[in-house]
């Protein structure tokens, strides 16, 4: 293939690393490709190959590590006044041009922080631009947040970054070649936000049957991901972790993705018990951070307020402590996970049962959910809460006294429909809920298991969770190990293992998101593994409280001693908002043969962001809308849905975290 280069000039630079004694020279470079109209992306706009590049300097056969950033808008200008650029343009994305007093959004500049240091470590680093024909495009209908198109975006470059790693031929703009340097049978991934879901899609439309990719790429290894804020459920594919190493980083005041959707796939993940290896899942939420400023090319908060956090960010031009929690965890994930000379100890910064460096532990608080291995042969599961009420996956009965709620069902409305749980509520100190994996009078032997393994949520309404958080935890219980006779090991508070905090958000919105408990099996004196029959837990310490319970097991990965850390909570900072005007909104109707178009205006701008903008007439939702260059969102309404829907019902708009539109009463 013969390839028409774009030049852009020479970059070459050494940098080195941020976190090891010995400095790696790392050099970096660009490449830009002519847009074209690729049918393998897209046919609907024209697309290009733009992507920054990190190498080492010493020749070598090194591990890829793909960065794909989310969704944001392709053009901006200086605002003067707030010292800032704006990126409220999406010219780009259509025409690859940008209006006068306007600059290209360099979106894929945004990791340059965390890149830099991971090439100083042995890995060649791509962080591609997606934004001609692809970020803020109008969805598709089965694609809604182009996050398929994305992912065949990755494996287009993929594609000749193979043929420059065969037979060189790398773009002069670059500034050094790439022959022989990539070792695509170690391939790691970064998506923030949709460029979350667009490197599971990546990894996906690989994989699939009759899939062409792996002709014109050649074998690829998939073994780590990393994954910010990112979303899930805007394509018509369920794209989840199978076959790597997979972490995700929540931000707990995300205003964009403001659900924290990007949880799903571990829901899924650990559910999947069929994986060939031992494979880490973990997930890592990060209280006070918002969404916009793990890119430094995003220099306006998504979040204009805080619950249960501190906010570590403030309104315009980023955060370094906020920035310091993606750097000094995505690091020891790919060391942990990817390459040849894998360090599996680094992996620990994500194991809820080991303190957490002292860095991290100075900056905010962290809930941290972690499965070593789902895959079947590496645990002993209790219960899942699959079966009906007071009843085990283990098929036998569970225990119970002194609750004032207890029943099996689906987890928080943040979990995955697949996640299962146990609603447990307690009003008075006394009560117990034993699950069992034996009848009564039997047992099982463990002792190939040494670590207790459970998730639990903090659940707070109306009475609960009235007072300020604590940072040793707001929640407190005794966990024991029961025998076949019934008798009782010692016991283990919660509070001298972890800290279970309460549900933090923005916009409202509190996420009951679910942290893992890992205790080892010898905290529990005065107990034989050979002889196990249930796990106990009595609420005797927090008068009142109501939590869910999840996956409790057994692991073969062995646990520390407790994940307890010193924390100095950030100092509080007061979000400042501009003053609220009122909104002048507008709607208007586009009737064609298909359906409805439903053309929305305001005088408050509709953010250029992750989350699908969802579209409420009614009682319906309607989610597949794309961006106008003039600011408008247009959504298309099937012409029978739309022959459902009544005059007079309201019509309101959601974009993520922000405060919703209204649009007063349909008229059809």
């Amino acid at each position: 293939m013969v390839l028409r280069l774009r030049s852009i000039g020479l970059l070459l630079a050494a940098v080195f690393s941020l976190t090891t004694a010995r400095a790696a020279q790392v050099l970096t470079g660009e490449y830009k490709l002519p847009a074209s109209f690729d049918a393998e992306v897209t046919t609907e706009l024209e697309t290009e190959e733009w992507a920054r590049v990190w190498r080492p300097a010493d020749d070598g056969h090194y591990p890829l590590v793909i960065f794909l950033h989310g969704n944001h808008g392709t053009c901006g200008h200086f605002d003067a006044g707030l010292g800032v650029r704006i990126d409220d343009n999406i010219d780009y994305t259509f025409d690859g041009t940008c209006p006068d007093g306007y600059v290209v959004t360099p979106n894929h500049r945004g990791y340059d922080y965390m890149a830099a240091d991971l090439a100083s470590h042995g890995y060649i680093v791509v962080s591609i631009n997606a934004n001609r024909g692809v970020t803020a495009a109008p969805g598709d209908f089965d694609d809604e947040g182009l996050n398929l198109r994305r992912g065949r975006l990755v494996l287009r470059h993929m594609e000749y970054l193979s043929q420059w790693n065969a037979s060189g031929g790398a773009p002069d703009s670059l500034g050094f070649q790439l022959t022989g340097q990539i070792d695509f049978r170690h391939v790691g991934l970064m998506g923030h936000s949709r460029g979350g879901e667009g490197v599971r899609a990546a990894v996906a439309q690989y994989k699939d049957k009759n899939s062409p990719w792996p002709g014109r790429i050649g074998p690829v290894k998939f073994e780590a991901m990393f994954e910010i804020g990112p979303v899930d459920g805007q394509t018509s594919r369920v794209l989840d972790n199978t076959g790597m190493a997979w972490n995700v980083l929540l931000p707990g005041c995300d205003g964009d993705v403001y659900d924290l959707e990007g949880l799903r796939p571990y829901d899924r993940g650990i559910a999947n018990t069929g994986e060939k290896k031992k494979l880490n899942k973990s997930t890592f939420e990060v209280f006070g951070a918002n969404h916009n400023f793990y890119n430094t090319e995003w220099q306006l908060s998504d979040s204009g307020d805080c619950t249960g956090q501190t906010a570590l960010f403030p309104q315009l031009k980023g955060s370094r402590p906020q920035r310091a929690t993606a750097h000094d965890t995505l690091i020891p994930f790919f060391l942990a996970h990817l390459g040849s000379h894998k360090k599996p100890l680094k992996a620990r910064i994500f194991d809820p049962s080991y303190p957490l460096p002292t860095k991290l532990a100075s900056i905010t608080a962290y809930d941290r959910g972690f499965s070593p291995a789902p895959r079947e042969q590496e645990n002993f599961v209790v219960d899942n809460f699959d079966k009906q009420t007071g009843t085990s996956s283990e098929g036998v009965a569970n225990q119970s006294s002194g609750l004032s709620q207890y029943f099996h069902g689906q987890g928080s409305e943040d979990d995955d429909p697949v996640q299962r749980a146990a609603l447990v509520a307690w009003t008075s100190n006394g009560g117990f809920l034993e699950v069992n994996a034996t009848a009564a009078g039997s047992a099982a032997d463990i002792s190939d298991y040494p670590a207790l393994e459970f998730r639990v949520a903090l659940r707070c309404f109306a009475q609960t969770c009235t007072n300020d958080p604590d940072p040793s935890g707001d929640v407190d219980f005794s966990i024991a190990l029961a025998d076949s006779a019934g008798n009782l090991s010692q016991q283990v508070a919660v509070k001298s293992v972890a800290a279970v905090h309460r549900p933090a958000g923005t916009a409202g919105v509190d996420n009951v998101i679910f942290q893992t408990l890992r205790v080892p099996v010898s905290s529990f004196t005065g107990f034989d593994p050979a002889n196990f029959h249930g796990v106990r837990f009595t609420f005797d310490k927090t008068k009142s409280a109501s939590v869910y319970f999840a996956n409790v097991r057994f692991t073969k990965t062995a646990a520390g001693t407790g994940g307890l850390s010193s924390f100095a909570p950030a100092q509080a900072r007061t979000l400042v908002k501009p003053p609220a005007k009122a909104d002048t909104n507008r709607i208007a109707l586009d009737r064609a043969a298909a359906g409805v178009e439903v053309a929305l205006s305001s005088s408050r701008r509709f953010p250029i962001g992750d989350a699908l903008p969802v579209l409420t007439i009614g009682e319906r939702r309607f989610t597949l809308s794309r961006l106008t260059r003039d600011g408008r969102i247009v959504f298309s309404v099937a012409a029978r849905d739309f022959a459902g829907l009544r005059d007079g019902e309201a019509v309101t708009l959601r974009i993520g975290g922000a405060p919703a539109w209204s649009f007063g009463d349909l008229r059809k």
